[in-house]
């Protein structure tokens, strides 16, 4: 042990000894803190995914540098002979040598942990994802350390050990490429697929890069990691000391080969892994089990994937990471029946699956340095009783994190007694856009989607659960009348309105100009019994994204439509801090455009009156602020905050028993007398019944929810952010009691970081792309001038 520590302080602190040591370090830290910082502030994104891209083929260069000179230096000065003599056991060389150096990278590597230190500072990061990330890291230093250190071995030139550890590491990265697997398999089946699993470093080292630690990946390193440490061994202790140097290739071979085969093997084999992330994005949620604990009988699921031969590398392990979420379910409930079926072994039955919508899809592959499309299958069908058979079309590597949710929510529609209903009413103002995309959406959830009028003819469907008013505009008091009363028997609204829209237009001198358009606000009317308000103001926050709009522009002779950027402070981003992150409801959400909207009026007295429990959703920023519609045309700088923003609410849930409007008297429709002996009749009759129920008696109390916008969720802005997702989880979770919430917050862990000054993203730049790098070269300057003290006094007679 007193070896080991001797070696290891040797190498360890002689790196900090070394010019050259220092100047690796400095070039590798300003090099992939700089990449990655380039683009940071243009993407917003609060993550490192974009850091570890181009990190394995950095630190590849990083450690062959390090690495090359372990052995070589020793052998070509002739300090191997008395390095070999000293009183330590091989084993404690070896390893003394190396933990040496892989400390000293660690310890280098270390200066990009400001990266995760400014995250936290700006924004939200996944803390777990970040860790299992440094996690593969070190283990991929590990690798590339131990590779090093054998070949260093081999070589009296430490350039010739530096090219040949580049060699070796970027082979094994182009083997785990799609590009190259493909290309290899495409000459030779099997042979593409087998590399890619047994060599190729990236399909191991990109499951730490999303949170999760494989122990399959971990052990693919580890095995590797010792396997080059023996072979150092043997090239120390054997091939340079000629001792049995004829059995020294074939063992070399022989190790190699059983490393191959052993992580090959491992790929066929399930293992264990461990979810990091901090919504267990990897893990199967308590929320699935409750789905499957639904089954009153058996659920058939059937896999329908092409043998593995035909499938492109990438694809083919898919198979088992499917069936291995399949066994998951399986195990949980009996009641859960699988199977994986191959239909190309079966010409009858790729009918009958074309029948059901399952046909093969194109995929594109390389076959003898050719580009061509395979068409191959990888979908899921589920049965259930003698209800109509679900099935997920395509099922592709990309897919796989959003499979459990995909499975999940198809299994627990066909478990409802009947499919909900959802009603939908839009103004009629063709302005404020159109909503397609918004009942498309709804569809997919498994919603009956019914559009109404709220009028004599077309009231609100009689089994609807939810009613979605989408910029409703002018509503009679009989509408308002009609949506109150929806609310007193136990149904859930959800309203997304504001005071204005705007139109973009080009202004005389060619600026970009919003001109507002007032929106009928009557719905107040209704709201303000509850104590809530949608106010008569536009909201503006200096949290503003840029969009994109299309105009007219004359280019010569011709007209063509350009898209011109614009950055109006009410076209409002909502990130993270401005979220309420404890309801379900706002899980998943890493971003929000709020555009044109309005902030919301709460009556804290009416409310708590009321017996209603109101939960915000999301307001804006402290440095908000809003203003009265009527301004006329806008050009971005005739828009300025006043001295005092504050924090507006512009969302808000509301739950309880809903009383009937207007004190139970029925409004008559337009048009027909008030008078009328029928409508007292009915007015009568609703009145009765209202009384009759209590809090206590009913069913199940009304949900409201307002949002200040509802351009928000209009064809074309929808697809922004998460305004799609926001929608998605609001539907459910007040037409479907929200079951399913933590699972979409699984399909889109994106997370933003909030808007930050010019002067600010120069300062981070600065302090994460030269901090880390300046501290080393402090270091090394210090360690210098105090080794040439010391070199004085001792050359001056005075002692160390």
């Amino acid at each position: 042990m007193r070896g080991l520590w001797v070696i290891f302080h040797k190498e360890f602190f002689g790196y900090f000894r070394s010019p050259i040591a220092y100047i690796f370090g400095v070039v590798f830290l300003l090099v992939v803190n700089g990449l990655y910082m380039n683009t940071f502030f243009l993407a917003r994104v609060c993550d490192m995914r974009a850091f570890f891209e181009p990190f394995p083929v950095i630190l590849l260069v990083f450690a062959s540098a390090l690495t090359m000179r372990l052995w070589a230096e020793e052998r070509k000065s002739g300090t191997l002979g008395l390095l070999l003599s000293f009183p330590s056991s091989p084993l404690a060389l070896i390893l003394g040598k190396f933990l040496g150096t892989y400390l000293f990278a660690l310890t280098v590597l270390s200066g990009t942990l400001v990266i995760p230190v400014m995250l936290a500072i700006l924004g939200d990061p996944d803390g777990g994802a970040l860790f299992s990330a440094y996690v593969g890291a070190a283990l991929l230093l590990a690798f590339y350390v131990a590779l090093g250190a054998f070949l260093s071995a081999l070589f009296e030139d430490q350039i010739a050990a530096f090219i040949l550890t580049l060699v070796g590491g970027l082979a094994s990265i182009l083997l785990g490429t799609d590009l190259v697997s493909s290309s290899i398999e495409s000459w030779l089946p099997g042979f593409g697929a087998f590399l890619r699993e047994s060599l190729g470093l990236l399909p191991h080292f990109n499951p730490f890069v999303k949170g999760v630690v494989p122990l399959r990946d971990a052990l693919f390193f580890l095995i590797y990691t010792a396997v080059f440490l023996v072979l150092n061994y043997y090239t120390v202790f054997g091939f340079l000391r000629y001792f049995r140097r004829r059995l020294f290739y074939p063992l070399t071979a022989v190790l190699l080969g059983l490393a191959l085969v052993s992580n090959a093997l491992l790929a066929q084999v399930r293992l264990p892994r461990f979810d990091f992330t901090e919504e267990r994005l990897y893990t199967i949620s308590p929320v699935s089990k409750k789905v499957l604990a639904r089954l009153k009988a058996p659920l058939r699921v059937t896999y329908y994937v092409s043998s593995p031969q035909t499938l492109p590398p990438p694809m083919r392990n898919l198979s088992l990471e499917v069936r291995a979420l399949l066994e998951e379910f399986a195990a949980f409930n009996p009641k859960f029946r699988f199977a994986v079926v191959d239909p190309t072994r079966n010409p009858e039955l790729i009918q009958k699956l074309r029948n059901k919508g399952v046909e093969p899809f194109a995929v594109q592959t390389i076959e003898r340095d050719k580009v061509s499309v395979r068409r191959v299958y990888s979908a899921i069908a589920l049965s259930y009783l003698d209800k109509p058979e679900e099935v997920i079309p395509q099922v592709v590597p990309e897919s796989l994190s959003t499979l459990e949710y995909d499975l999940v929510s198809r299994i627990y529609k066909l478990t409802l007694s009947e499919k909900p209903v959802v009603a939908i009413y839009s103004g009629r103002n063709f302005l404020a856009g159109s909503y397609r995309t918004a009942e498309e959406i709804l569809r997919s959830l498994g919603f009956e989607v019914k559009g109404t009028s709220i009028d004599k003819d077309h009231s609100i469907p009689e089994k609807a659960r939810l009613l979605i008013l989408l910029s409703p505009g002018k509503l009679n008091k009989r509408q308002l009348y009609e949506i109150g009363t929806f609310l007193n028997r136990g149904g859930s609204v959800l309203l997304a309105h504001s005071a204005a829209i705007y139109s973009y237009n080009s202004g005389p001198e060619g600026e970009m100009l919003a001109t507002p358009m007032p929106q009928d606000l009557s719905v107040n009317e209704l709201l303000k019994t509850y104590g809530l308000e949608i106010e008569k103001k536009t909201l503006f926050d200096l949290q503003s994204v840029t969009m994109a709009v299309s105009q007219e522009r004359e280019i010569g002779i011709f007209k063509a439509l350009v898209r011109i950027p614009v950055n109006f402070p009410m076209q409002v981003q909502i990130l993270p801090p401005q979220m309420n992150r404890k309801l379900p409801i706002i899980h998943g959400l890493s971003a929000l455009l709020y555009l044109w909207g309005s902030p919301l009026k709460l009556d804290e007295k009416i409310l708590e009156k009321k017996g209603f429990k109101t939960q915000v959703l999301f307001t804006s920023t402290s440095h908000a602020w809003a203003e009265e519609v009527d301004l006329g045309s806008l050009s971005e700088r005739d828009i300025q905050p006043p001295k005092e923003t504050s924090r507006l609410p512009l969302a808000v849930l509301v739950e309880g028993w809903f009383p009937l409007p207007f004190e139970g008297q029925v409004p008559p429709w337009p048009g027909e007398k008030g008078s009328s002996q029928a409508t007292k009749e009915k007015a009568s009759e609703e009145k009765n019944e209202a009384q009759a129920r209590s809090p206590q008696r009913s069913a199940k109390p009304g949900k409201l929810m307002v949002v200040g916008s509802g351009a928000m969720f209009a064809d074309g802005i929808i697809d922004i952010f998460d305004n799609a997702l926001f929608l998605a989880n609001a539907a459910e979770a007040l037409g479907l009691g929200g079951e399913l919430l933590s699972l979409r917050a699984k399909l889109k862990p994106v997370r933003y970081i909030a808007e930050v000054s010019p002067s600010a993203k120069l300062l981070w730049k600065i302090v994460v792309v030269f901090g880390p790098a300046m501290l080393w070269m402090l270091l090394g300057m210090t360690v210098f001038i105090r080794r040439r003290r010391r070199r004085m006094r001792f050359e001056r007679g005075e002692g160390l």
